[in-house]
Formats: C-alpha cells, structure tokens, sequence
C-alpha cells in the first residue's frame, strides 16, 4: 500500500509552505459529580489527535491504533482525550468524507507551520500538541501518551456544559488552578462523535466499512480572557444519549513551546 504523503504528492494536493493557518425542554448544569471523567490534579492528561480522511487508503491501520487507545482510555479511565479530525484535502479525489472540514485542514496547517514541516499528510497522529507522527505508529503513540500524562498538568480546567437546543449547548469553563500559564493561550472546544459507521462507495477505500472513533464533528476557539467564562457550541446533528462529549482543552500559541496543550476536560453530553 502506498503511503497517503505519496499519493498526495503524486496528486499533486500535498500542502506545502503554507503561511496562513436530543431533547427539548429546560436546561439544567451537568451536576459537579458528573460534570467530568477527568479528574484535576495528579498525573498529566494526553490530548491525542489524529488527523485522517476516508479517502486515505493508509488511514484505516491508524484509525485502529487510534481505537484501541480510546477504547483503552474509556474502559480503564486513563487520562487520554482521544480527537479524531477528518481533513477536507481528500475531498476531491474521489469520496467526499462526510466528516471532513476545511477547519480542521486548517488545524494541521496551523500545526505544520509550528513544527517547521514542508507539508501535510494524513494520517497524521499528534499528542500533546507537540509530538507528531504517522498515525499507524503504534509504538510512537504508546511512547508519546505515556510522556505526555508522566508530566504534570499545568492547567487544571473544568467544564459544565447546559443543552439550550437539541442540537446547540452553552460551556461554561473555569481554570481552577495555574491561570498564570493561560496568558496568550487557547481555548479549543469541541463537540466528539463517540462512534460512526460508514461504508465507502468510492476512492481508495471503496468497498470498505470503515468505522472511526470519537470524531470531532464541531469545534470552535475561544481565546482567554479571563479564568472563567462561556462559549455556544452546536453541532451538525442531534447526538443520542451516550453518543456525544464536549471536550475542551487549553492550548499556547504558535510561537515559544508553540502548540502544547496545557489542560483539558471532557463532559458527556447531557
């Protein structure tokens, strides 16, 4: 199987020096004792994205390192945050991915341009925000998780989350310790898929039911502020019950210890 670098390059879509970066009802806050699976404090907290698309015929083995972790992380309560953000860049090569976005392309450009890249390919696997790799690399990963949660956290954030429509919720944030090291930070929230099932009609996937975990289907950047304060996030579609989290992380810039994520949390949906 040829790697997805290759064939972009031979399709000539390879992105180089790139300068630009369910109910109705009233609404109650997530109670305190649910509000969160990641408890403050203690060990570190490995954000871990992967950067992918259905129309990458190598992106299936690192989906299914990808699950594993995620799996792991939920049955065993390991401090992983597991992101799955489907690129657009495949779009036209013959499967539109229905997961894709042009936003989340200009996340990995954001991340090439701070590590010094010449371009972008998928699958791309990033923990931390700071180590990066081939997504199907297995034991990068298991190195690179266990790195990241041996470091301590230096942002401890917490999350409640409020329905105001079947689709649309209000996130309420708060740092409840290491605010200092928020100055020029991120806030970056996301509404995660915790499962979705397609079966691929065409590209080079085609024939294949490719079943991808915790897919990132809103986003949005909340710059800080203050040490505490509320975003509006909707999603494309109205999750189930147990279907979606709210996850949100606190992220430096692009320039000094560019990218590194200092703090994160996740909620399940209410």
């Amino acid at each position: 199987m040829a790697s997805s670098r290759s064939a972009l390059l031979a399709a000539g879509v390879i992105f180089s020096g790139l300068s630009c970066h369910g109910c109705h009802g009233s609404a109650s806050p997530v109670p305190d004792a649910l509000a969160s699976d990641i408890r403050p404090g203690g060990p570190g907290i490995a954000v871990v994205e992967l950067f992918t698309s259905e129309g990458c015929s190598s992106c299936p083995p690192a989906e299914a390192v990808f699950e594993r972790i995620a799996r792991r992380a939920r049955d065993s309560g390991e401090r992983v945050v597991p992101l799955s953000f489907h690129v657009d860049y495949w779009d036209g090569l013959g499967w539109p991915d229905r997961f894709s976005s042009p936003d989340f392309t200009e996340r990995q450009r954001r991340y090439s341009r701070a590590f010094g890249d010449s371009g972008m390919y998928t699958p791309e696997m990033i923990v931390g925000g700071a180590a990066h790799f081939v997504g199907s690399d297995g034991a990068r990963a298991e190195s690179a998780i266990a790195s990241a949660i041996a470091r301590p956290v230096p942002v401890r954030l917490a999350l409640q989350v409020v329905r105001k429509a079947p689709d649309t919720w209000l996130v309420h944030y708060d740092v409840v310790d290491g605010s200092a090291a928020t100055e020029g930070a991120t806030l970056w929230i996301g509404v995660v898929q915790r499962s979705a099932t397609v079966h691929v009609g065409a590209g080079e996937n085609a024939g294949r039911t490719l079943v991808h975990t915790d897919v990132v289907r809103a986003f949005v950047e909340s710059p800080m502020h203050a040490a505490t304060g509320e975003a509006v996030l909707r999603a494309p579609w109205v999750p189930m019950p147990h279907e979606a989290d709210v996850v949100a992380f606190v992220q430096q810039g692009e320039g000094r210890d560019a990218m590194a994520i200092l703090g994160a949390d996740r909620v399940e949906l209410p």
